[in-house]
């Protein structure tokens, strides 16, 4: 182990930590399991659901070193909520007798989110708003999914280093 994360360990267990990692993940050690249930959206946007969904347990097991489980078998249950969605022009010009050449594009997806530790029944990381964005060129012929894919990717990132952060 490298000199400086032994004495960042120890100085944590100086202070009272009450929490370590877990296989590099970041979650309390005792939790090895988490439940998703089904995601609540409630923007207009409904086809973001199934990707949010399939982005968050991909970067759930692989990130934070857990597996996922049933509602009865699991340590811990991440509760997510799509709640807001808007695509807005970033960079435009105005056009006479057009209105606006619009150039760039902004997609922001927001979510709320808690982990609750089954085991302690009390919520270990809550993300109030948590965001992301993805930009996008009018131009280009993927267009606004290629700005949720990006939105959504850096949201599930968002998540996943918020998780991280709190051990």
């Amino acid at each position: 182990m490298v000199p400086g994360l032994i004495a960042l360990a120890l100085a944590g267990n100086a202070l009272g930590c009450n929490y370590t990692f877990a296989g590099g993940g970041g979650l309390p050690s005792h939790i090895e399991t988490v439940y998703i249930p089904p995601i609540e959206n409630r923007t207009s946007q409904f086809a973001l659901t199934e990707s949010f969904t399939d982005r968050l347990l991909e970067a759930v097991r692989r990130n934070l070193g857990v597996q996922l489980a049933a509602e009865a078998e699991a340590d811990a249950t991440i509760v997510a909520e799509l709640s807001r969605y808007t695509d807005s022009a970033l960079n435009f010009q105005g056009v006479e007798d057009v209105g606006a050449a619009v150039f760039q594009r902004r997609v922001s997806i927001v979510a709320q989110v808690q982990i609750i530790d089954r085991s302690k029944n009390e919520v270990i990381w809550s993300g109030t708003g948590v965001s992301g964005d993805g930009e996008y060129s009018p131009a280009d012929p993927a267009g606004e999914s290629t700005g949720q894919d990006v939105a959504l990717d850096n949201l599930v990132q968002k998540i996943v280093d918020g998780a991280q952060s709190q051990w």
